[in-house]
């Protein structure tokens, strides 16, 4: 599943007819609100000692930059998103199933100290959920791969 399909689909998802509903992207105050939130989650990230060593050697305003216009997507915003698909993004990287909950969480932190809505984050976990598959690569795989 894509960013674009698991986007699309968990807002169908939520409770309520979203014809007359702006944006999640609107509600949360657009892109201030969202650079915001994507530097408080790196802020957290970087200081987590279990997520830091993904981050080390990486050109980190280009990730924020990435992040924002992925969060604006997800968020029913502008789709000015260009970077790689999520899979080649993160290939090699060995991110764990422990891990990426741990970014998740962060994540929904971030956004409820923001004080977002609860159906925003209940939107965000959904499409967390959906392309977690497309991230996580077990230890084992990475055995086989170089195996």
């Amino acid at each position: 599943m894509t960013l674009d399909e698991a986007a699309g689909t968990h807002a169908k998802e939520l409770p309520g007819d979203h014809t007359e509903t702006p944006a999640f992207y609107q509600q949360i105050g657009g892109a201030p609100a969202v650079k915001k939130v994507v530097d408080d989650l790196y802020l957290h990230a970087l200081q987590d000692e279990q997520l830091a060593p993904y981050f080390e050697g990486t050109d980190l305003p280009t990730l924020k930059r990435h992040m924002v216009l992925m969060l604006t997507k997800v968020l029913g915003g502008p789709d000015n998103y260009t970077g790689r698909e999520l899979a080649e993004a993160h290939q090699g990287l060995g991110v764990t199933g422990e891990h990426y909950e741990r970014v998740g969480h962060v994540l929904l932190g971030v956004l409820w100290e923001n004080r977002v809505g609860v159906d925003v984050l209940m939107h965000v976990a959904g499409v967390l959920a959906a392309v977690k598959e497309q991230i996580v690569r077990q230890p084992s795989d990475e055995l086989v791969r170089k195996a």
